[in-house]
């Protein structure tokens, strides 16, 4: 494929030059969307530049960390960067002071910009020194010294240590013209080839790790996006929707693809999601299947609580339009009977709920980020939405493979995307090659060195099957593989998604490793717990009685479809929900399986202290 774009700053100017009037950004003002066009940016993306560089010390290809949520404001400030040679390094608002020091010394950062004041704090703690893994870190390793850039100052308090945006770019207007030739000196040094941008994985063990991704990588993948006809003339209109931190590999190529494809990007966060949607209504909805999980529990538990007709018309519709996304899957016309009752379930029922969800004009709907059950996908389909698994990694910048619109497989990621190369290792590992992958960890050459075969291909970690057609299944992770004490090896992944089944669970996690048995933590969606009270007239307590039952049921369910040396014997619950501020989730809201089992030991370890429980196994 011709290179269309030498990089990432040149295709962002491109599009400001050549679609002007197009809709760059769609962003919240009180009650109502209002439209940015691409005409406002330029001069103000200049101005960006010009105050970055003439903060202070700014070497060539310097890195600048911005912390915090994605905004308008943030992804001005990362194209400006981008625009003069800067490497960006998006950093989550949820971390701690000290693991976001310690980005700011792996990459030896010289610019900082955060979103607000309270991410500011965190700036100003870690620059006294701090202590991360072991090692203390002195503010004489720290080589940001300039002010720190705040986006949203509202409330703060003048200081010496920081400037406002506005502030910034004001400098930048008054010292554009001065600026002019060292900002087209280093705009010039720019190659497809460069690294762009450091996105640090959200593992859970050790310190991160920074991923390098060049231009090419993230070119390459929006390439191969728009080879596999994701995006239509709807999406063009409605726009992209973007409410995930562009610390998300997955935000991130959201955020490229809006000047890439000529979308608006529809700016939100993850507190105002759904009421955002409502009221933009986008083409495109990007979302880990967390997201998915709890739109999917709300509209089940809403129909749960009605009665009568309208609860018999709700489900009546659902069933409908089950059978469409059913039998038109497989290609064939439908029956003259099941497409008049279409008809009538998408008048009655189906657009209504798709308008309630702020999803009525929404094209695709694309799941990545974590493996996503086959019954949520199903309810999506069956309200008649298109929703399309993807697969990838931070290291895959982020994709290796997706459904496309016209071939939907449940249960599958899809199949590669056109330049990505698949396969499978001696012991069912996938392995991958192609133009958007990493080429490597920043300073971390023992890690690059052990991501990599001796043939180049990348280690993905994920066990998978890739059937006839190509399509590709995620069976575990290899590192997450359970031995029991009978050396028998348990895939814990399959498992707590069937877990995962019931809206009541907002997480699983299965353990084992070196028992005899295999066990369960549950943590429950306090938002449906509370419905269910409600409906059920018990307190909102995860170990009363009636909520143990239904547990009780869904493990004996589950249980029906596995060999006897994975079944669940016992569970417990945990006090309250997995939360990345309680150290259960990545920022990527990923389950931390090291820090459940060590936060929650004496919780586990009554589970075997006890024996296992009797529960009966299912008729399947």
């Amino acid at each position: 494929m011709a290179h269309e774009h030498p990089s990432l700053s040149q295709m962002i100017l491109d599009r400001a030059r050549t679609s002007p009037q197009c809709v760059a950004f769609r962003v919240r003002r009180g009650e109502a969307y209002v439209d940015v066009p691409w005409s406002e940016l330029p001069a103000r993306i200049e101005a960006i530049a010009a105050g970055l560089l003439s903060a202070g010390q700014v070497d060539d290809g310097a890195c600048i960390t911005i912390v915090g949520n994605t905004t308008m404001e943030s992804c001005l400030v990362d194209f400006a960067a981008l625009s003069v040679g800067l490497k960006t390094v998006p950093v989550y608002a949820s971390l701690l002071p000290e693991e976001v020091g310690y980005m700011h010394v792996d990459t030896a950062a010289q610019l900082i910009v955060v979103d607000d004041g309270s991410q500011l704090d965190k700036v100003r703690a870690f620059r006294k020194g701090f202590t991360f893994f072991d090692r203390r870190y002195s503010p004489d390793e720290l080589g940001a010294r300039a002010k720190v850039v705040v986006l949203h100052p509202a409330g703060l308090a003048p200081s010496d240590d920081w400037e406002s945006l506005e502030s910034l770019e004001a400098r930048g207007r008054a010292r554009r013209a001065a600026l002019e030739g060292e900002m087209r000196r280093r705009a010039s040094l720019i190659r497809r080839e460069h690294v762009a941008t450091f996105t640090y994985t959200s593992g859970t063990t050790g310190a991160p790790k920074a991923v390098i991704q060049t231009h090419d990588n993230m070119l390459a993948m929006l390439e191969d996006v728009a080879d596999a006809g994701l995006l239509d003339d709807n999406v063009l209109k409605h726009g992209l929707f973007l409410f995930l931190p562009a610390a998300h590999s997955f935000g991130r190529m959201v955020e490229f693809a809006g000047p890439f494809f000529g979308a608006p990007l529809v700016m939100s966060s993850v507190p105002t999601l759904a009421a955002d949607l409502v009221a933009a209504r986008p083409g495109f909805f990007p979302a880990a299947p967390r997201v998915f999980e709890k739109m999917m529990a709300k509209v089940t538990s809403a129909i749960e609580s009605e009665h009568g007709l309208r609860r018999w018309l709700l489900e009546w519709a659902l069933r409908v339009g089950h059978q469409v996304a059913t039998q038109g899957s497989a290609g064939r016309p439908l029956p003259v009977l099941l497409a008049a009752q279409r008809g009538l379930a998408e008048r009655l029922v189906l657009a209504k709920l798709r308008a309630r969800l702020g999803l009525d004009n929404a094209s695709v709907l694309l799941s990545g980020a974590a493996a996503l059950r086959v019954d949520v996908q199903m309810f999506f389909l069956s309200l008649g939405l298109t929703v399309l698994e993807a697969y990838g990694l931070t290291e895959t910048c982020p994709g290796l493979t997706v459904n496309r619109k016209e071939d939907v497989r449940p249960g599958t990621v899809g199949r590669p995307f056109k330049r990505c190369e698949l396969k499978l290792g001696s012991d069912g590992e996938l392995l991958a090659r192609g133009p958007n992958i990493s080429r490597g960890y920043l300073n971390r050459p023992d890690a690059t060195g052990d991501a990599f075969d001796e043939d180049g291909w990348f280690r993905t970690g994920d066990l998978g099957s890739i059937d006839a057609e190509g399509f590709v299944r995620i069976t575990g992770r290899k590192k997450e593989l359970i031995k029991t004490s009978g050396g028998k090896y348990v895939a814990p992944l399959k498992i707590e998604a069937q877990l995962k089944r019931n809206p009541l669970v907002q997480e699983a996690v299965v353990m084992g490793e070196g028992r005899n048995y295999c066990t369960a933590l549950f943590a429950l969606d306090t938002e449906i717990l509370a419905v269910v009270a409600r409906r059920e007239g018990i307190p909102a307590d995860p170990t009363h009685p009636r909520i143990t039952s239904v547990l009780q049921t869904l493990v004996a369910e589950t249980n029906s479809n596995l060999a006897s040396f994975e079944r669940i014997k016992t569970f417990r619950v945990s006090p309250g929900p997995f939360t990345v501020d309680g150290d259960e989730l990545t920022a990527s809201l990923k389950v931390k399986r090291h820090a459940v089992a060590r936060k929650y030991a004496a919780l586990i370890e009554s589970m075997y202290e006890a024996g296992p429980s009797q529960i009966p196994v299912a008729a399947s």
